[in-house]
């Protein structure tokens, strides 16, 4: 008998939202769940497969409505000329509108806008696709704009709010193994870590979030005393002088993994590397994808108290 489960399972599995699942389904049909009694879905392996087929084909740059069309006909993609270029469109449009809406400082619209995106499309993608590029539009020449740095500020505090309610969403749906997310010292950006963190939340990890600036002296007692599996480090800057031997010290004094990500990880980092310390690189699906290797979202084969993160041989 195949094992059946929630679209919460799904949505932990593939790290697709259950929104955008829910949408998939009922705009495109890529999904047929079994229903019980009551009316819930209920997905099977192959439903897994399915979807992290289509993120990855959404990844290549294929249109949604093509995607769906070829998986429900169980054809691969053929590489057709311009075939990139209706998803090229929609996420330029949805830059360009999005640009506008800050610049009329329309809340409203920049919610709707953002809203749309992430109902049809994974949180990386809208992340990669949209957040990041308005970030860099505003960043590029902010001073030279009339409301260039009113700008900037208007959209980093949506997002941040934003981020922030849909954080605590996905922090009550998480059932698996604690790790520890912040900036390094010195860092006082954090938007790159919130988007990173609601990725591993949907992806099941129980994530403890401490923001920018967090001293490195801190962090052997916070996992000490949270069980976290796992740190993560970011920072969007290079880091100061001095503090690869730092972070290469804390990782003997944690006993955990210690990750750095954020675009300061794209370079080599060689005394945290040489001390075991491994680097995620910018991409928050690559850096997901790391992570899972070093740090199991489930404790890596061990058998997992669901309550309390941590394996039951602890």
């Amino acid at each position: 008998m195949k094992e059946r489960f929630a679209i919460r399972v799904l949505s932990e599995r593939t790290g697709v939202g259950a929104s955008t699942l829910r949408a998939w389904e009922r705009r495109y049909g890529l999904l047929s769940p079994e229903r019980t009694p009551k009316g819930h879905r209920l997905y099977s392996d192959q439903d897994v497969e399915r979807v992290e087929r289509v993120v990855a084909l959404l990844d290549e740059g294929h249109p949604l409505s093509a995607v769906a069309r070829r998986i429900k006909a169980r054809t691969e993609p053929e590489r057709e000329k311009g075939e990139g270029a209706p998803q090229k469109n929609l996420w330029d449009g949805y830059l360009g509108h999005t640009l506008d809406a800050v610049r009329d400082f329309s809340s409203e619209r920049v919610e709707a806008i953002h809203n749309e995106a992430s109902s049809l499309y994974p949180v990386e993608l809208v992340t990669e696709r949209l957040i990041e590029p308005v970030l860099s539009e505003l960043g590029r020449g902010w001073r030279e704009r009339e409301s260039g740095i009113a700008e900037e500020h208007f959209y980093a505090s949506w997002l941040r709010n934003r981020l922030g309610a849909r954080f605590h969403h996905a922090l009550n749906q998480a059932a698996g193994v604690r790790i520890v997310c912040a900036g390094v010292p010195g860092s006082h950006h954090e938007i790159g870590l919130m988007l990173f963190s609601i990725s591993a939340l949907t992806r099941g990890y129980r994530v403890l979030y401490f923001g920018p600036d967090l001293p490195l002296e801190q962090i052997p007692a916070v996992v000490r005393r949270s069980g976290a599996r796992g740190v993560v480090l970011a920072s969007r800057t290079e880091i100061p002088e001095g503090m690869d031997g730092r972070l290469a010290a804390l990782i003997p004094q944690v006993g955990v993994p210690v990750l750095l990500g954020g675009p300061v990880s794209d370079r080599p980092v060689e005394r945290f590397e040489a001390a075991g310390g491994v680097r995620l690189g910018p991409r928050i699906g690559v850096a997901l994808k790391v992570l899972g290797d070093q740090v199991p979202v489930y404790g890596g084969g061990h058998a997992l108290n669901r309550r309390s993160g941590r394996s039951a041989a602890e």
